[in-house]
């Protein structure tokens, strides 16, 4: 986990906490509102029933008594037009001359009815204040909640923050690093052993490979400096085709062990050669070139290119992109192109399958009989070692190209 993905575990968690408190909090004010606007149109209806009823009963007061600010009584033709097109019935929120009303009419004999008007412009006023009241509630909640859930997010992910901080300190080529944690949470600490033991177990394992990479230097340059002094002395003796190949083998291997070496050696460093590459790559190509004579190699090298470079490392890539390309192409033809950024190595062959072609660079994976499937895999992590771009694919009218880019000069 980095820092950006923590930053967005603490936005979640302040977003998720906000917005539940908003919804709780717009949940009890919709509750509470909704149960103001039910108990005050019961009680003016239940009110306007009883007054309706006291209006047309025998104790009924004067008509002169019949007409208030609040309640309007009519009878019969005294009702204006207006109202005498409603039926028996109660209707609400009705509106003359600007003011909002409810109306009960009741029947009160052949043709006749009784009206009464209650002005609820007060009732409605006091609801409009009530919902803007929950409105500014809201965004008062929202506030509140927000700052109250940055805290909480802060206290409940300060362990977690820890943990992220030191995963994002490790340093892969310092042994013997473990994370601690400084409050006791029993989740994480299940995580942080587990990583620990991960470590432990990379630690030794680490160890061992870097073990296994001087042994193999040592053991492996021994024969390689004998095969050369034996080939030094033959020389002396005469002029000989096969020493010249056994020359430059035994040259090309120590550069190749030189190579792989680095795979398990990523910090140390590494002796830069001014190399010129036409003349390099021709080198590293003959003695391929001389085992595949049925394979014709076309050269498009314009221009003399030098680099500052790991002569092994060069070697190591070309000759996987070479030898592929010289497999591949059985009786045709394989370009190698030179520029001043890149080289590469083209050829006629059949191309690779494109399910296949996102795979070529993982270890052990060939797209040919009798590969190991490494070669590809070495040079793909040797370009990455010096911030070279290796790419592989194929060609518009078939076969396949390896590219090599160089990192731009600073």
């Amino acid at each position: 986990m980095t820092r950006r993905s923590a930053s967005t575990l603490h936005r979640r968690l302040v977003g998720g906490l906000v917005g539940l408190s908003l919804l709780i909090a717009s949940l009890a004010a919709v509750g509470v509102w909704l149960s103001d606007v039910y108990i005050e149109d019961a009680a003016v209806r239940d009110l306007m029933e009883r007054e309706l009823a006291f209006m047309v009963g025998p104790h009924a007061p004067d008509a002169a008594n019949r007409a208030h600010d609040t309640l309007r009584f009519f009878a019969g033709d005294e009702a204006p037009a207006e109202l005498r097109r409603y039926g028996p019935g109660y209707y609400e929120d009705l509106h003359f001359d600007g003011r909002s009303f409810n109306l009960l009419v009741r029947e009160t004999g052949p043709a006749a009815h009784a009206y009464l008007l209650y002005d609820i412009t007060f009732v409605e006023t006091r609801e409009n204040a009530l919902f803007g009241a929950g409105l500014v509630a809201l965004v008062l909640v929202g506030v509140l909640s927000f700052f109250a859930s940055r805290w909480l997010a802060q206290r409940a992910l300060a362990p977690l923050d820890q943990l992220v901080g030191q995963l994002g300190a490790l340093d892969p080529e310092r042994r013997g690093e473990r994370i601690a944690l400084a409050v006791d949470d029993s989740e994480l600490a299940v995580i942080v052993d587990a990583l620990n033991r991960y470590m432990q177990e990379l630690d030794a394992l680490v160890e061992r490979e870097r073990a296994f990479a001087a042994a193999a230097s040592h053991e492996l340059r021994t024969p390689i400096a004998v095969i050369q002094g034996a080939a030094e002395t033959l020389a002396l003796q005469g002029e000989q085709p096969a020493l010249k190949r056994i020359e430059r083998a035994v040259r090309m291997a120590r550069h190749e062990l030189d190579a792989l070496l680095t795979l398990s050696r990523l910090r140390d460093t590494q002796v830069f050669e001014e190399l010129s590459l036409e003349r390099w790559l021709r080198e590293l190509a003959e003695p391929y070139i001389e085992s595949s004579p049925q394979v014709r190699v076309s050269w498009d090298m314009p221009e003399a290119v030098r680099i500052a470079a790991p002569a092994g490392a060069i070697a190591a890539i070309f000759t996987n992109l070479l030898r592929n390309a010289l497999r591949a192409s059985r009786g045709g033809t394989v370009t190698v192109r030179l520029r001043a950024d890149h080289f590469a190595v083209e050829d006629d062959g059949p191309g690779i399958a494109p399910a296949a072609l996102p795979r070529v660079f993982e270890p052990g994976f060939s797209a040919h009989d009798g590969g190991t499937g490494m070669g590809l895999y070495i040079a793909q992590t040797l370009a990455q070692r010096f911030g070279w771009t290796l790419t592989v694919e194929n060609r518009d009218g078939g076969g396949v190209r390896g590219t090599l880019r160089f990192a731009p000069r600073a």
